[in-house]
């Protein structure tokens, strides 16, 4: 297999067709209008979504946007987007992925994420 995949490059054969690659789309950051008047756990949470979640998830073709943070629940919302809408093992990533995370970066026990379907 090595001698003919050599012999076909040597032969001047086409291995990759760099007019047929697609380019992916640059994940963009969410552009939320008011953001500076949110409160200052709502914008520590969207930065940590756009820095260690979003990237992750538009890895697996979803998108992942803030909703809300309910501070007297403890409560963030978020939409999920692309493949992550409806996904079953969104629910686990979120709870064993997301939830932890923003409690440890947050330092704080008590929050809880709620998926929003988008």
């Amino acid at each position: 297999m090595r001698s003919f995949i050599k012999l076909f490059i040597e032969n001047g054969g086409t291995v990759l067709d760099e007019d047929l690659i697609v380019a992916s789309p640059k994940i963009e950051k969410q552009k939320i209008e008011n953001f500076d008047s949110l409160d200052t756990t709502s914008q520590q949470i969207i930065n940590i979504l756009e820095e260690y979640v979003k990237p992750a998830v538009a890895a697996d073709g979803g998108n992942i946007l803030f909703d809300s943070y309910d501070e007297s629940e403890k409560r963030v919302k978020v939409v999920l987007q692309g493949a992550c809408n409806g996904c079953p093992s969104s629910t686990f990533t979120l709870k064993s992925g997301i939830e932890n995370m923003l409690k440890d970066m947050l330092n704080d026990k008590d929050i809880i994420v709620e998926a929003l379907n988008g």
